[in-house]
């Protein structure tokens, strides 16, 4: 015991002999409890097992990174590559129609944002904006042979020479004259009208799309969900896809703005049969003759002059009385017979 007392570490020549001795002096530890050593055991594999699913779940988590950022640079190529890959639609090559009527103030904008008055005559071509304003109407004699009028504060784009976009106000298409060939469509932010040889009129407004028929048929084609209607019908579309349909005239004061913007009638030579069916075909009313030898002798009266200015209901007034007759209306008949001595 005196050896070991007298042992300072500072004079011992080597630590490890140093920590040798002091562990022989301490002699050996008492054994653990077995359940005591269990214990430490099981915690030392609990945080063995968390530390390695950590580096795991960071290793996933780094490699899932770079996974989503990888997708997400694809997505952004593949969109850029569509976007210069895939090339817009290219206009129509060739006139849309051209102008018969000009009421007021109308304007066209071109592809390139240009703006210029319209005059009647003037050539419309794919892709230009027909602007009528605040109190501007016009028609215009699609390159298909139909009659399309546009109403005030209506914005029109014609397309191709039987495809327009309505983009605000308001039209109407007789697709079912003489001379007219296919069906026009009238495309809107809630849909496609189709005509099937047939009168009718589009409004359009911020909530809904409105058609009115007055001759024919019509459908709403919607995403693929079509809503028809027939003559006297008016189709209410909104911007959800509810729709309403009701029973309105076919001729009246809801029909009078297309009267103030109709293409000009050549008078001159024309026979009395085919004038009456022009007013038949602008108004909605339908002519009847009292006496069946007038009606007999209708295609025979030969008529001269010019209306040139007048409206449709207007020029009855004019016509009738320089071939001996007269004329009343009774709802939506204009019934005709000769004038008394």
């Amino acid at each position: 015991m005196t050896n070991d007392q007298n042992f300072t570490p500072e004079a011992s020549p080597a630590s490890g002999d140093n920590i040798g001795r002091l562990l022989r002096m301490a002699g050996p530890r008492p054994v653990a409890p077995h359940e005591r050593e269990e214990r430490v055991k099981e915690a030392v594999r609990a945080q063995w097992r968390a530390a390695v699913r950590g580096r795991r779940q960071r290793a996933w988590l780094t490699r899932g990174g770079f996974a989503l950022a990888a997708a997400a640079s694809l997505i952004v190529v593949f969109g850029l590559l569509n976007r210069a890959t895939i090339a817009p639609e290219p206009l129509f090559q060739g006139p849309v129609g051209h102008l018969e009527t000009v009421v007021g103030a109308v304007k066209r904008i071109d592809t390139a944002g240009r703006e210029q008055p319209l005059r009647v005559g003037d050539t419309i071509s794919g892709g230009e904006l027909i602007d009528t304003g605040v109190i501007g109407r016009a028609a215009v004699r699609l390159a298909s042979g139909s009659s399309l009028r546009l109403d005030h504060g209506t914005r029109l784009r014609g397309l191709t020479d039987s495809v327009v976009s309505l983009e605000a106000g308001g039209v109407y298409l007789d697709s079912g004259g003489a001379g007219t060939s296919g069906t026009v469509e009238i495309r809107t932010r809630f849909g496609s009208v189709h005509d099937i040889g047939t009168q009718f009129e589009v409004r359009l407004d911020d909530e809904e799309i409105r058609v009115r028929v007055r001759e024919g048929a019509i459908n709403i084609d919607r995403d693929g969900q079509l809503y028809d209607a027939g003559v006297g019908m008016e189709l209410t579309v909104d911007a959800s896809g509810e729709w309403s349909r009701r029973s309105v005239p076919v001729f009246g004061p809801e029909w009078d703005w297309i009267l103030a913007v109709a293409p000009v009638f050549e008078l001159e030579g024309r026979t009395l049969d085919v004038f009456l069916s022009w007013v038949s075909r602008e108004t909605g009313i339908q002519p009847r003759f009292v006496d069946a030898e007038d009606a007999e002798g209708a295609p025979q009266v030969v008529l001269h002059g010019s209306i040139e200015g007048m409206r449709p209901d207007q020029a009855l007034d004019a016509v009738l009385p320089t071939c001996g007759l007269a004329h009343r209306l009774d709802g939506g008949i204009v019934v005709i017979q000769a004038e008394g001595p």
